[in-house]
């Protein structure tokens, strides 16, 4: 069903085909197709959950400015690490993490974090690349997170909280729900996210086939429904009518102030790949010098990579003769960061923020591939 939206679209403009903006039409059809359901609107909902639900008191006392930071760093990598989201899908949720009261540098490490090291990410990483690339990458992220981090903390300090727009609607904290309650809640919205994105699929597909029930696609809309329904029932329980309005109003702003900057920088994304395509920057990924690590870092920062076809991609370009540091350094630039991702983060944290992180994730990009390249010469 994915795929036939994906092609659809781009049938639809094909009388553009042979214009200039034709690359960058494809690059949306196919993020609208194989992203926008499967990871950007869960995590809408989870930013907006986030925002509206969750005690500010906890995450500054986890996370805030005045957190220890030897607890806030690592918990912001940690949770990071447990969502699977792109580079896109994890600006609402780092943007209801900042409006909750999370500091600068926690907030930071955990924007990093999710995209560059989520479970998906692991566990595929594992399966083309081995055992080697896979326990690296874990250290590598969590550590570069956290220094990333303290880097922009360091470097732009700790910002006041960003004023709420008009349309941004908060509540108050109280409230009588139980911490499990809550904690459920959460967990029914990320596994949503999760089997939207097809973790599940091997247990699913195997389990609807034993009671007769076939297709490419409905097994997992049949579980999707499912969660639903069970979110909804929870939801009706546990919240009040207004509570439940005020999320739902939170992902929708959410939802209007992030989403047209992502499509606007996939476009982009998507003219400058064909502009520059990495095939012709391979001379300078053969071996583990640092301006290798540094090329395929900042290419990599420019690109939009999604969770698994980053890794496929990486996969592919070893076999054409990619050094493992270079390789490294992509897997590590590619999905934290985009160009995509920068242009909507700049109204989130500000352009100085922003260009901090980016470079940032640059540098320790290419580092830690170059480090991690020292291991196979």
């Amino acid at each position: 069903m994915l795929q036939y939206l994906t092609t659809s679209f781009i049938a639809l403009l094909e009388p553009l085909r042979d214009t200039w903006i034709w690359p960058g039409l494809v690059e949306v059809g196919k993020f609208l197709g194989t992203h926008l359901i499967s990871g950007m609107l869960p995590a809408f909902f989870i930013a907006g959950a986030i925002a509206v639900f969750l005690d500010k008191q906890r995450i500054t006392r986890l996370m805030g400015a005045k957190a220890n930071p030897l607890i806030a760093y690592p918990v912001a990598a940690f949770s990071g690490g447990i969502l699977t989201v792109c580079s896109c899908g994890v600006i609402p949720i780092f943007t209801g993490i900042m409006q909750q009261g999370a500091g600068v540098g926690p907030a930071f490490t955990f924007l990093m974090a999710s995209p560059a090291v989520n479970l998906i990410a692991l566990s595929y990483t594992y399966t083309l690349l081995g055992t080697k690339f896979f326990a690296w990458r874990a250290l590598l992220v969590m550590v570069s997170a956290m220094a990333i981090g303290l880097g922009v903390r360091l470097i732009c300090g700790e910002a006041e909280q960003p004023a709420e727009a008009p349309s941004m609607i908060m509540m108050e904290e109280e409230s009588e729900r139980t911490d499990g309650q809550l904690l459920i809640f959460f967990v029914m919205l990320v596994l949503i996210m999760v089997t939207a994105t097809g973790v599940f699929d091997p247990v699913i597909y195997g389990g609807a086939a034993k009671i007769g029930i076939t297709g490419d696609l409905m097994p997992r809309l049949l579980m999707l429904l499912a969660q639903v329904i069970i979110l909804s029932v929870i939801s009706w329980k546990w919240f009040e009518k207004y509570e439940i309005k005020l999320w739902l109003r939170k992902s929708y702003d959410l939802f209007w102030i992030i989403f047209p900057k992502v499509v606007g920088g996939i476009f982009l994304c998507g003219l400058l790949a064909a502009a520059f395509p990495l095939v012709n920057f391979m001379k300078f990924f053969d071996s583990n010098d640092f301006s290798g690590n540094f090329v395929a870092s900042v290419l990599g920062s420019m690109m939009y990579f999604g969770t698994i076809v980053g890794v496929t991609i990486v996969s592919t370009l070893k076999d054409f003769g990619m050094h493992a540091g270079p390789a490294m350094t992509l897997l590590l630039s590619a999905p934290a960061v985009s160009l995509p991702s920068i242009i909507a983060l700049v109204p989130i944290a500000g352009a100085r923020k922003s260009a901090t992180y980016l470079a940032l994730v640059v540098v320790f990009s290419a580092l830690s591939g170059y480090i991690f390249g020292m291991t196979f010469d």
